[in-house]
């Protein structure tokens, strides 16, 4: 809790730094061919900047509740889905981190321990964020072996029917446990 309301006192100087903060990380973005193919025209940019506001703004809401939660599931599944490569999301963390790292000092030049208090406040919620995400592309990953294995299954023990109450199994192999319990 202290953590939180720490990062919605710094709001202010979040909405102060936000613009130039998202224009220099889709700079940044737009600068590497493996990540520039993710935004194909100036609408998806200005769309994903606008999302991006929205994320880097909701790290100072003040707030980690359910709908916090499931919006950071989204995003992650969305980057999942896509095929964003890990390094590009903790590389964006990174980012992320260092600029406000440097306005947190520049906010407070006479207070350095109030900067290092608000961003480790930061650091803390934005693991939990990198933690969500990996979870996200756990789980998608999981799901899609599940499927590549149970396709393998199928795949490895085919059923033809020839007619009513006559099927054809054409058994290429060694017959196991687990594969005689597929056939049964």
């Amino acid at each position: 809790d202290d953590d939180l309301a720490r990062l919605a006192s710094l709001r202010p100087l979040a909405e102060k730094h936000t613009d130039a903060i998202v224009e220099d990380f889709y700079k940044l973005l737009l600068s590497h061919p493996e990540t520039k193919k993710f935004f194909p025209d100036e609408a998806t940019v200005r769309r994903v900047k606008r999302t991006q506001r929205e994320y880097f703004l909701g790290l100072f809401a003040g707030k980690c509740d359910l709908a916090y939660v499931e919006d950071r599931l989204r995003v992650g599944t969305a980057h999942e889905r896509i095929g964003l490569a890990t390094k590009w999301y903790l590389g964006a963390y990174n980012f992320f981190l260092r600029a406000v790292a440097v306005r947190l000092l520049e906010a407070s030049p006479n207070e350095p321990h109030q900067a290092i208090s608000a961003f480790l406040s930061l650091m803390k919620l934005v693991f939990f964020d990198i933690g969500l995400w990996v979870d996200t592309y756990v789980y998608a990953r999981e799901s899609t072996m599940r499927k590549q294995q149970e396709a393998i299954r199928e795949l490895s023990t085919p059923v033809l029917q020839i007619r009513e109450r006559l099927l054809l199994l054409p058994i290429i192999g060694v017959i196991d446990t687990q594969r005689a319990r597929l056939i049964t």
